[in-house]
Parts: structure tokens; C-alpha cells; sequence
């Protein structure tokens, strides 16, 4: 004989409860949900004067990455021709980004296959580590699998790779200043809403774009020293891992670190994030 099955109220009431059989109350956070418009209108005003003053140091921003990533590249007595940019860019965003034509060797067959060798060595050896240091293993092995990628490209298709230096390094520095100009609205939908003091919030953003401000240029001195002693292949492993994503990682760890200071009112039930 078959059990009839249960009605639709029964379901119901039974979704509400927990493996214990309690009943599953709602959230405070979903009960007290309310927008907090001081909050906004400050987050808002906060976002539009760090954007606008972004806006109007983008010249002066433009001209200490061109010369320190010029006086990197000539101290490091790399070959090439390196030139400043121009002082105004094309757009209202846009930013001016330095010449940059390095001389490279010959493309030489032997060291993409002895490249290929190492992934293979390096991919090998992840398997040794403990389960402690997984974290590390998947990210060099997926970096491993990128640049075994690029060097099977290379030792079939080299004449088929087009981009440049100047290209990378261009690209990757209005990457970043275009997230300088976004800091301060991702920090709006993800932080000024909640319960911190308004000089916290804008410590937050401020250390953010001072982050941005002086990695980039040193970040990207770095790639123009790497690709010149080994090469073109080692460049989609440097924009995919190494360029943009390397910054994400330093917004978001400020970010993180930011949501553990004590906000004013934060010790308080009543006041929700929202």
C-alpha cells in the first residue's frame, strides 16, 4: 500500500525547519532590511570627489608612471628605445603610457622546448607537495598549464604571435588606472554601506589607490626585465596571471582587511549592514 503523499502545507512547514526539528527563524538581517540612505548619499559624495580628483591628477599620475617606468627600464640597461608619452591623451579617461620598443633576440626553437621541459618538471614536483600547501600547487600548476599553452604555441606557431611589449605594457597600465577609477564605486556597493566611520571609508580608498599607484609601475618594469631574458612566450603567463589579477588581489586583501576593523555602531544588533 502506498503512503499518500504529503500536501503542499505540510511541505511547506517542514521546509522551515532544522535537522534538530526546531523551527528556522528568520534573519535579523533579513527582518531589519532597510536601506540606509545617510549612508548612501555620504558614499556617493565620497565616490564622486575621489573619482573627479583622480580625473584631475590623471596628468600628473600619467607623467611619475612614465618616468618610473622609463628610469627602471634604463637603470636595468635593458635594450631598446624608451620613450615618455605624449603629455595629453586622446579621451577624457584615457591615460598616456609610455614607448616602449625593446629589442629582443631571435626567436630561438631550443628554449621554447626547453621551457616545455620545465613546466613538465615543475608539474611533476607539485604532486610532492603536502596537503597543507594544495593552495600553492594549484596556482603553479595552473600557471604550468598557461605557459605550456604559450609554449606549444610557440614551438608551432611563432610567427602567428603579434603582441608586443608596448602593447602589454600599455594595456596593462590602463587596466589598472581604470580600476583606480573604479575603486571608489566597487567600494560603495561593498563597503560604505555598512557601519564604518566615513574617515574609515575613505582611508580605505585611499590606501587602495595608493596600492594601485605605486605597484603598477613597478610591476610592469618587472614584466618588460622578464620578457627580455626569456622572451616573448613568457607573455600571455604575465597578462593572465601576473598582470591585472595580481592587483584584483592586493584590492581585495585590503579590502578584507578593512572589514575587520570596528566600525562605530557595529557592536550593536540592531544596526544591520543594511
Amino acid at each position: 500500500m502506498t503512503r499518500p503523499l504529503p500536501s503542499f502545507d505540510t511541505v511547506r512547514r517542514l521546509r522551515a525547519r532544522g535537522h534538530l526539528g526546531g523551527t528556522i527563524p528568520q534573519h535579523r538581517a533579513i527582518w531589519s532590511l532597510r536601506l540606509p540612505m545617510g549612508r548612501l548619499v555620504g558614499g556617493l559624495v565620497l565616490a564622486a570627489v575621489l573619482s573627479s580628483s583622480l580625473l584631475w591628477l590623471r596628468p600628473w599620475i600619467a607623467l611619475v608612471w612614465n618616468t618610473e617606468l622609463l628610469w627602471w627600464l634604463h637603470a636595468l640597461a635593458l635594450p631598446g628605445r624608451f620613450e615618455a608619452a605624449d603629455a595629453v591623451a586622446q579621451g577624457l579617461l584615457r591615460l598616456p603610457v609610455p614607448s616602449i620598443d625593446l629589442q629582443l633576440p631571435a626567436y630561438d626553437a631550443g628554449a621554447a622546448l626547453s621551457q616545455g621541459v620545465a613546466v613538465v618538471v615543475v608539474w611533476w614536483c607539485m604532486g610532492w607537495l603536502p596537503d597543507a600547501a594544495k593552495p600553492v600547487a594549484f596556482f603553479v600548476r595552473l600557471a604550468a598549464l598557461v605557459h605550456g599553452a604559450a609554449v606549444l604555441f610557440f614551438i608551432f606557431w611563432p610567427a602567428s604571435f603579434t603582441h608586443t611589449v608596448q602593447t602589454h605594457v600599455g594595456s596593462g597600465m590602463r587596466q589598472a588606472w581604470y580600476l583606480m577609477l573604479l575603486t571608489p564605486w566597487i567600494h560603495l556597493a561593498t563597503y560604505y554601506l555598512f557601519p564604518f566611520a566615513p574617515w574609515q571609508r575613505g582611508l580605505l580608498s585611499l590606501l587602495t589607490l595608493l596600492f594601485l599607484f605605486v605597484f603598477t609601475p613597478l610591476q610592469y618594469a618587472l614584466h618588460v626585465a622578464l620578457v627580455e631574458q626569456l622572451g616573448l612566450i613568457v607573455m600571455p603567463v604575465l597578462h593572465l596571471l601576473f598582470g591585472v589579477m595580481m592587483v584584483i588581489i592586493g584590492f581585495v586583501a585590503l579590502y578584507g582587511w578593512a572589514m575587520g576593523w570596528r566600525g562605530h555602531g557595529q557592536v550593536q544588533a540592531q544596526d544591520a549592514p543594511f
